[in-house]
């Protein structure tokens, strides 16, 4: 390569640049202050080179093959909500829901729907988790109180967690009162807690638990628990949003136990955030994905709505998945009633992470459904995506 450098072919440079993925072009920026100034001017800044590039990717879209089936499920009541892990699907009372003995959740073979187990559920769920074998039901158990001593009483939030497939009861644990269901998030083995360090107001407390085997992990971090509004983990590191004049992003590697970056600002107004490092993506105004890259301070936006069907209104309530395999799921539909959702035209859309990274928004959309009752819930895992509808008591995979 630099004997062509020194020879001045930019155009055979360029062809042989072309072979490469974004992500690989962007390692070879790290090479030297000449590959880099080349690939920005003569490859990124050029529109030939580009629309290559955005071709090859489009080709490359097209050529994955989806399968689409569909299964029955007669314990699919209103307000059901579904998961997929390891083969499994578990149907579960979705979030906001009061559960009773009569609200149960279940455990099925993927490919043939076979029940493998079900287990009851009594207490308000505010929020569903999945881990790598285990399931974890975060509660507001707003009737068990704790009694001080001077005779207040604070209201207990529980998680329970329930492994995969058996459902059998691995832990049950009772958050500080100080914790709120915004300060823990589980990912792969871990559930990893943020608490308040007593010692100081100035730290705080990271606890890694691992449920299936019981081992407990913590460090300390320099961050006031006060102005911490949420975290995210991607089975590595956390990201953690504080409040001030601007909202503002630190991440951690729970591994080094290092502080990655700090003091970035945060998007604000946003809905269903996730977050994969070194990118977090959020919906904002129920229009645009957002795309934050931590590394390089890059953002970018993508309008998610396209032109609408005749005689039909644009849905707000998109939702966004991360899989393990490196995609971006969004949902998006359209209401051919203004009213309700029982009549839609119902989308997803791929996104593949890596060029997320360098704002290329190429995404494959798979058409879920042309007309029908918008899906209740939807999950995925690394090669499936599960939708599934109450009214029609069915799932499709």
């Amino acid at each position: 390569m630099q004997e062509l450098f020194a020879k001045n072919v930019p155009e055979i440079i360029a062809k042989i640049f072309l072979y490469l993925t974004a992500g690989e072009l962007h390692v070879c920026r790290q090479v030297c202050s000449v590959w880099n100034e080349f690939i920005i001017n003569e490859i990124w800044q050029s529109r030939r080179c580009r629309n290559q590039l955005k071709n090859r990717l489009h080709r490359n879209w097209l050529n994955l093959e989806f399968k689409k089936s569909e299964q029955s499920l007669s314990e699919i009541y209103n307000q059901s909500g579904i998961k997929i892990l390891n083969g499994h699907l578990l149907l579960h009372p979705q979030v906001y829901t009061s559960t009773s003995s009569d609200h149960k959740f279940a455990c099925y073979k993927l490919k043939t729907g076979q029940k493998i187990q079900e287990r009851s559920l009594e207490g308000f769920i505010e929020r569903i988790d999945l881990g790598s074998s285990f399931i974890v039901f975060g509660f507001s158990n707003v009737d068990d109180q704790i009694n001080t001593s001077d005779d207040t009483s604070e209201s207990v939030d529980i998680l329970q967690v329930y492994s995969i497939p058996d459902l059998n009861l691995l832990a049950k644990i009772t958050l500080p009162a100080e914790q709120n269901k915004e300060l823990y998030c589980v990912k792969n083995d871990l559930i990893v807690f943020l608490r308040a360090y007593r010692q100081s107001l100035d730290s705080c407390q990271f606890v890694l638990f691992d449920p299936v085997n019981k081992e407990r992990k913590d460090f300390i971090v320099k961050l006031s628990f006060t102005d911490v509004l949420g975290i995210q983990f991607d089975g590595r590191y956390v990201l953690v949003k504080t409040i001030g004049k601007d909202d503002k992003i630190t991440v951690f590697d729970v591994i080094t136990r290092q502080c990655i970056t700090k003091g970035l600002p945060a998007s604000e107004f946003t809905l269903n955030e996730v977050f994969r490092y070194p990118l977090s993506l959020s919906i904002e105004d129920h229009c645009y994905l957002t795309v934050f890259n931590i590394k390089t301070l890059a953002r970018y936006k993508h309008f998610i709505h396209r032109s609408k069907k005749p005689n039909t209104e644009i849905g707000l309530l998109n939702q966004m998945f991360i899989s393990d395999s490196g995609f971006l799921i969004l949902s998006r539909y359209e209401k051919f009633k203004r009213t309700d959702h029982s009549n839609c035209c119902s989308q997803m859309e791929l996104f593949n992470l890596e060029d997320l990274k360098y704002g290329i928004f190429q995404p494959v959309t798979l058409d879920i459904r042309q007309s029908g009752p918008l899906f209740d819930d939807f999950h995925l895992d690394k090669s499936s995506i599960v939708t599934l509808y109450s009214s029609e008591k069915k799932v499709d995979l």
